[in-house]
């Protein structure tokens, strides 16, 4: 679905809104008459709470804040009716349809305004009710700085990746833009630059203390592995062929920038009120999720095996079935039993049925713009994706397991092709340092390590760590020169490294021992023959590197 497509969705939500809410406002009056016959009418009481909920959650969603902050209070009085005598029962109905007057009022005045505006842009922001702009919900994607002539090509593709983008087309304009704000998201710049070096930019940017995190790629025709050494140098994570494929690209862009791509999660909505469900998949979409909206909660089941989703938002109150029933169903199921749940509510009903009910991961405070509603699912998605990214991962350096490690070697071993080559490496003298200087300390080599093992292999091959003070990494697509060269520069850059503690500063070294492949050997003999050219290096020296 386009934006304008999105827009068109929202903007029909809108209209479906007063209309239904209108409806509403009626029927909760005849509710109100209805209950002041008959005061112990508890079916009608439950049925009026049920549509100020539902005005208070609905407008929430368009930010007609005056009108939900009513509609939850008119919601929390109504609540109340189940346990008044026939007295206070009669003034609480008197009070809730002068509320309901009120409210009506107010509804008759958010579309006025909103027909009063001529030819009114769908991404427009007015006070009053209105939808946010898509450039708010623009606001919460990652952004891509795109430096020279490669933009255009890769504006589209990182568009398509979920990311926006800025640009700028020479050295001293992305130069100015980089050193007069926060940095971006991630950096792509052209190998050669109108009016400066790209190698120089990057530098620059390294020498930022918030630039740690943030990818740097160089675009160019297909370089000698001497321009990719020199871009590791300058602190850039790859080098592409801009004449690659786009799918070639698309794949490269998702590994590099993985660790800050927003993916297409697939989020499952259950939400009866159809003015709202209609609301949120607009929302949802344009924030780049990919959702699925249930207004039938019969048919739970099936949307849940359908959908496989990465986050399911529960209503509390739909109908006969109330979002606990839903999520107890969820856990039962060994295939949800970890999938986050988040319970959409207004404060009150939080307040009268959540006590003690722990089913679900977060809850949802209605009324919630749509800023609120993104951002909480993202970021229950992005806690729960971190804690499985560390099954298969060492949490201090981000390196793979042992075993992850071995099946990544495997894979490579069945393309012979490729001439993988590994390298086992260990931390000189870990021990001691941790015994002078402390463990935090030793912590800091072993991720220091980590980081430049990562810098400097990135693009060629997979990174593990085998055992406390062991690395080890499988490349591919690399000469034994040019690997070897990398590994000089990793150990240079290692040794390079001042280390502090209380009781001063300090370097360290490493010792790498080499292996290619060779057809006889399975994956362990591979491992175990690098293994052995390790210890012959130790035994040269710390420091050392052997070539088997």
């Amino acid at each position: 679905m386009t934006d304008s497509d999105i827009a068109r969705t929202v903007e029909n939500a809108r209209e479906q809104f007063y209309a239904i809410s209108l409806d509403r406002i009626e029927k909760i009056r005849a509710l109100l008459n209805e209950i002041k016959r008959d005061t112990r009418n508890k079916v009608a009481m439950k049925d009026l709470t049920q549509f100020f909920h539902r005005l208070a959650g609905s407008s929430g969603l368009y930010e007609m804040g005056d009108f939900s902050d009513r509609a939850v209070a008119a919601e929390e009085l109504s609540i109340t009716l189940l346990d008044q005598d026939f007295a206070s029962a009669n003034q609480t109905v008197d009070q809730l349809l002068r509320m309901t007057n009120h409210l009506y009022h107010l509804l008759m005045a958010y579309r006025e305004d909103q027909g009063a505006a001529p030819q009114r842009s769908s991404n427009a922001v007015t006070a009053g009710g209105s939808l946010p702009s898509q450039h708010s919900l623009d606001a919460l994607k990652r952004t891509i700085f795109l430096v020279g002539d490669c933009a255009p090509r890769l504006a589209n593709l990182f568009k398509e990746l979920g990311f926006k983008t800025e640009s700028a087309i020479d050295f001293a304009t992305a130069r100015n833009t980089l050193f007069s704000r926060r940095l971006p998201d991630g950096l792509i710049m052209d190998a050669t630059l109108r009016g400066g070096s790209s190698l120089e930019l990057a530098r620059m940017v390294r020498q930022k203390p918030d630039s740690e995190d943030v990818p740097i790629v160089l675009v160019g025709e297909e370089g000698a592995f001497t321009e990719k050494i020199a871009a590791i140098k300058a602190g850039c994570d790859d080098f592409w062929n801009i004449n690659a494929d786009t799918e070639v690209l698309r794949a490269k862009a998702s590994r590099v920038f993985e660790r800050i791509c927003t993916p297409r999660y697939k989020i499952l909505v259950v939400e009866d009120d159809p003015v709202q469900a209609a609301a949120m998949h607009a929302f949802l979409e344009s924030a780049g999720f990919e959702p699925m909206v249930m207004t039938d909660c019969s048919l739970f089941e099936e949307g849940l095996l359908a959908s496989q989703p990465d986050l399911i938002l529960l209503d509390l109150l739909l109908g006969e079935m109330t979002g606990f029933d839903l999520a107890k169903f969820v856990r039962q199921n060994d295939k949800f039993d970890t999938t986050p749940i988040v319970f959409l509510t207004t404060q009150n009903q939080l307040q009268n049925q959540v006590r003690g009910k722990r089913l679900g991961d977060d809850y949802l405070i209605k009324p919630a713009t749509p800023e609120l509603l993104v951002s909480t699912i993202a970021g229950r998605i992005e806690r729960y994706r971190a804690i499985k990214g560390l099954v298969g991962r060492d949490g201090l350096t981000g390196a793979l397991s042992y075993a992850e490690f071995v099946n990544a070697a495997a894979r490579m071993k069945k393309n012979a092709s490729i001439n993988p080559i590994m390298v086992v490496l260990d931390i000189d003298g870990l021990s001691n340092i941790n015994d002078q200087h402390s463990f935090s300390v030793g912590e800091k080599v072993l991720s220091t390590a980590g980081e430049l093992l990562k810098k400097a292999f990135r693009e060629f091959g997979e990174i593990g760590r085998l055992s406390g003070d062991e690395f080890a990494v499988v490349a591919e697509n690399l000469s034994i020169d040019e690997f070897m060269t990398i590994v000089q520069l990793l150990k240079q850059d290692f040794e390079h490294t001042i280390f502090k503690s209380e009781n001063g500063q300090f370097r360290a070294s490493i010792t790498f021992g080499v292996a290619s492949l060779k057809n006889e050997r399975t994956v362990s003999e591979w491992i175990e023959a690098t293994y052995r050219t390790l210890q012959q290096a130790k035994r040269h020296g710390a420091g050392s590197i052997i070539l088997s």
